[in-house]
């Protein structure tokens, strides 16, 4: 987990390295070419890292953050998580960005997952990268498991949140889901593996910026992207 500020400087280079370059919303939103949006971004993945339930992978040679999964608790009914992100996608000052946190807002708003799940509290992937030249030696897969154990343990009533200020971070409300959207068939397939149900699969026809679609710029071997979710 996040334990410190060097931790959170290696997870935040796997996201410039390892997530923004290629994640498929993030091509689609021409991400790469703009550097100043993706600043932007950080302070996003930052507020989210003080939940105190963000994951990383660590090379044990080196002591090198490899993998990163930005982990956010979501709450039924709270309006401020709702408008943050919407806010957030307001005070962008760069389309790219902007567009990113609102792809996020109206993939998410596919499917209720809480009324789906009968749920009052999930726990949601919201970022989850490797560094290149670390791929296919399954450390997303592993983030995506280490997650969800976070979250049975926060159920169980085991208090192991990771606070970057240094004070303990209540227990409640806890996650009785792990939810993610998977938005390309790499990650996708580590749905299937670990056994998520899939409750919404968006075309990325369905999803424009400056005039085109995702799906256009995407082309056909990245068609869709998935609302999944794991439950406790």
């Amino acid at each position: 987990m996040i334990q410190n500020a060097e931790f959170l400087d290696g997870a935040l280079n796997v996201m410039r390295e390892g997530f923004y370059p290629d994640e498929s919303a993030c091509t689609a939103l021409g991400l790469p070419q703009h550097p100043e949006a993706i600043s932007e971004l950080e302070e996003l993945t930052i507020r989210t890292s003080r939940d105190g339930v963000s994951v990383i992978a660590i090379e044990s040679a080196t002591q090198k953050v490899v993998g990163a999964a930005f982990n956010k608790l979501q709450v039924k009914n709270n309006s401020e998580d709702g408008s943050y992100f919407e806010n957030y996608a307001k005070s962008c000052k760069y389309s790219s960005s902007r567009g990113l946190v609102k792809f996020m807002i109206d993939a998410d708003a596919a499917c209720d997952m809480f009324e789906y799940c009968h749920v009052d509290c999930l726990l949601e992937i919201m970022f989850l990268g490797t560094l290149p030249e670390f791929r296919k030696s399954g450390i997303g897969k592993k983030l995506c498991e280490v997650s969800t154990e976070i979250a049975r343990s926060l159920l169980r009533g085991d208090n192991i949140k990771q606070p970057m200020n240094g004070k303990e971070l209540p227990l409640e409300p806890v996650p009785k889901i792990v939810s993610a959207l998977f938005t390309s068939p790499t990650s996708q397939r580590i749905g299937r593996s670990l056994g998520w149900e899939i409750v919404a699969r968006i075309s990325y026809e369905k999803f424009f910026h400056e005039g085109k679609t995702f799906a256009s710029i995407l082309g056909k071997d990245i068609p869709d992207t998935t609302l999944e979710f794991k439950r406790l």
